[in-house]
């Protein structure tokens, strides 16, 4: 709900927030990431998981704007 009122829109079918911290009671702007689909915030969840066991994404430029310590407000980084 909060996602939706920041973007001033209700959020269309399918999408999902994702929590950049990955702490679901952190709801400030800049925490929040607006995603396409569930399979999608999958995809990141794991690519992040991976990291944190020391594995690198091949491509990192894919996830401009997902990574924890990204700036930026939620308008900043709804992803199409």
């Amino acid at each position: 709900m909060l996602a939706a009122e920041f973007l001033g829109r209700p959020l269309l079918a399918g999408e999902i927030v994702h929590h950049r911290d990955g702490d679901s009671t952190n709801n400030t702007r800049e925490n929040l990431l607006v995603l396409p689909s569930q399979a999608c915030h999958a995809h990141i969840e794991a690519v992040l998981r991976r990291e944190q066991r020391g594995q690198p994404f091949l491509f990192p430029e894919l996830l401009r704007g997902v990574r924890r310590e990204a700036s930026g407000t939620l308008f900043d980084n709804v992803l199409p």
